[in-house]
């Protein structure tokens, strides 16, 4: 752990009580990362960077203050414990806002130690991605999209209660594209892979994932308008749970801007279906350790065999419903109090694959436009999209050019078939079995 990280904090701290808080906390980020991209068997991109911010939270006469400083210098902190102060006499009161005290110490440096391989190999790694795509098909007009990264981050937590947490991660990733051109037809697609170190990016997977796509798009057409079954691809299916996921905000509760506000204890989805978030998920690419209040994050139901069984509280939104934290608080260096949630885990239903594959249905893999054509609040969506019709398990038609809408509310009541297997996305940081939703609306030909 970089001792002179934790002292900064401290520094901070000791200068905001000093400046008259009662108390406060600190979040302090630091990175560095190296990213480079390939263009034409040359490197058009090599970019080393790094940042880090210091902010303070400060309470003074049940008022809150902010303030950030990216200097670590002893003027800018007096100068960021001095405008927090500032900031917190000119708000307004705030009785439910407290700094948490449980004299905790969270330290968990990296599991993972820096990969040793060298810049050359990342560069020639970077390279491969670009050529290889073009070499296994004579149609690649471009490779678009191609890149590898390094990242290294540190995150720190102190109160003037003396709760602690550090947090270190390193990992990198890749990622590559095809653009196809065939017959005055044009088509492409992306993929991407994530790992500890270079020799645990899946480079083939991305390679042939993009080609397979881009070349079954090139021919795609829409379906005839009608109602379908539709099956999301696991990352597929993750954008349209996080279109949504303010369902499970205890301060939107809070602030009256959740529809499911007062829906704990109801029943808002299938009988079948049962939703957590698990920070320290066995087979999640990322753990975590604790939030933005310095406390320790902890398994938490959210949906249980269809019922609502609670949201993401930090200290603010529990204490305004006298609950107590799910220790889902969540706070940038520069940002307010709010709440977020880790690895999300949709238990396995009991409909075989077989069964669930039976049919016809659509299975979607491409969406677009799902964020401006949703309402979080009324539930209401409509995006366009991509994926295959299949028949019995099997991809029968490249489909593309169809507009896919409805409710999600409606849709969680109705997810009665629920797969017997759990996917992972290709982050490793949702997992959920497949899913059939029946007679969702498409607009095709």
């Amino acid at each position: 752990m970089n001792e002179l990280l934790k002292e900064t904090c401290k520094r901070l701290v000791d200068l905001s009580l000093a400046q008259g808080a009662d108390e406060c906390d600190v979040i302090l980020n630091k990175g560095e990362s190296l990213s480079l991209s390939a263009q034409d068997g040359d490197i058009d991109k090599y970019k080393v960077s790094g940042s880090q911010v210091v902010g303070v939270r400060v309470i003074k006469d049940s008022k809150i203050g902010l303030s950030y400083s990216e200097s670590f210098d002893d003027d800018a902190l007096k100068f960021c414990a001095q405008s927090a102060v500032e900031n917190a006499k000119n708000a307004e009161v705030n009785e439910f806002e407290s700094i948490s005290s449980s004299d905790a110490q969270h330290i968990h440096p990296a599991q993972y130690k820096k990969d040793n391989t060298t810049i050359q190999d990342k560069i020639d790694f970077c390279l491969s991605l670009e050529s290889e795509v073009k070499k296994r098909d004579p149609n690649v007009k471009a490779v678009p999209y191609n890149g590898v990264s390094e990242t290294q981050r540190e995150s720190l937590y102190l109160n003037s209660k003396n709760v602690f947490g550090y947090e270190q991660d390193y990992y990198q990733s890749c990622y590559t594209s095809a653009l196809i051109e065939k017959n005055a037809k044009s088509s492409s697609h992306f993929q991407s892979s994530i790992g500890r170190s270079l020799s645990e990016l899946d480079k083939d997977q991305c390679i042939s994932e993009s080609l397979l796509h881009a070349n079954n798009w090139l021919e795609a057409s829409a379906i005839p308008t009608g109602k379908y079954d539709v099956v999301f691809d696991p990352d597929a299916f993750a954008q349209l749970f996080g279109c949504f996921s303010n369902i499970f905000s205890g301060k939107g509760a809070m602030l009256k801007n959740n529809p499911f506000g007062d829906k704990v204890g109801v029943k808002v989805a299938s009988s079948k279906l049962t939703v957590s978030d698990l920070p320290n998920f066995d087979q999640a690419f990322s753990s975590y350790f604790f939030d933005s209040e310095g406390i320790k994050h902890k398994d938490l139901i959210l949906i249980e065999d269809g019922v609502l069984k609670s949201f993401y509280h930090n200290s603010v939104s529990a204490k305004f419903f006298n609950l107590e934290s799910t220790a889902h608080a969540a706070r940038g260096a520069k940002s307010s109090l709010g709440v977020s949630g880790t690895t999300k885990v949709i238990s396995a239903g009991d409909v075989s694959m077989s069964d669930l594959n039976s049919g016809e249905y659509l299975e979607i893999l491409s969406m677009q436009g799902l964020h401006s054509g949703s309402s979080n609040i009324s539930g209401e969506f409509s995006f366009a999209a991509s994926g295959y019709l299949c028949k019995d398990g099997k991809r029968a038609k490249a489909v593309k050019g169809v507009t896919v809408s409805g409710n999600y509310f409606k849709m969680l009541l109705g997810a009665d078939i629920i797969g017997d297997e759990v996917f992972a996305t290709t982050g490793r940081d949702f997992f959920a079995p497949k899913i059939r939703f029946e007679a969702v609306s498409i607009a095709g030909d």
